[in-house]
């Protein structure tokens, strides 16, 4: 597997869900300031977006390095076989599903989360994508 390229994808992971939970911890708490509440909506739509890009260049690597990636393969696609494969399991794969459905309606702007459906789905979910994040470090060659 292409190390430098694994270290890059967990870097930034790192970063991006990092990033999530600091615009967690603005909307949740008692902000007064009416410009960082927006803008931390709109970062974090935008930075759910950019943790599942960055999610489809793992699962790339990951079926490269099982040797069954195919260009033009959709992340769905990939995450069935990732779980066929036993690399994620059925709870994190239904996750990934659902998350992934919602990034789309973000994307492709139908039928579009408002602000509390997006947050409740990432606090619902916030061990996954930590999960994944260690899913990636298993990868790291010592």
């Amino acid at each position: 597997m292409n190390q430098e390229r694994l270290v890059k994808i967990i870097e930034d992971l790192q970063e991006c869900f990092g990033d999530i939970e600091e615009c967690l911890e603005i909307l949740e708490g008692d902000c007064d300031n009416e410009i960082m509440v927006k803008l931390s909506k709109s970062s974090l739509r935008q930075l759910f977006v950019s943790f599942h890009t960055i999610l489809e260049e793992f699962a790339s690597i990951m079926l490269k390095e099982i040797k069954k990636y195919k260009i033009g393969m959709t992340l769905n696609d990939s995450l069935v076989v990732l779980k066929d494969k036993n690399i994620i399991d059925k709870d994190l794969f239904d996750f990934l599903e659902k998350s992934r459905l919602l990034r789309n309606r973000i994307s492709h702007r139908y039928k579009e989360p408002d602000h509390e459906e997006l947050m409740k789905h990432i606090v619902k979910y916030k061990s996954n994508f930590k999960r994944i994040i260690r899913l990636a470090k298993k990868h790291l060659n010592d």
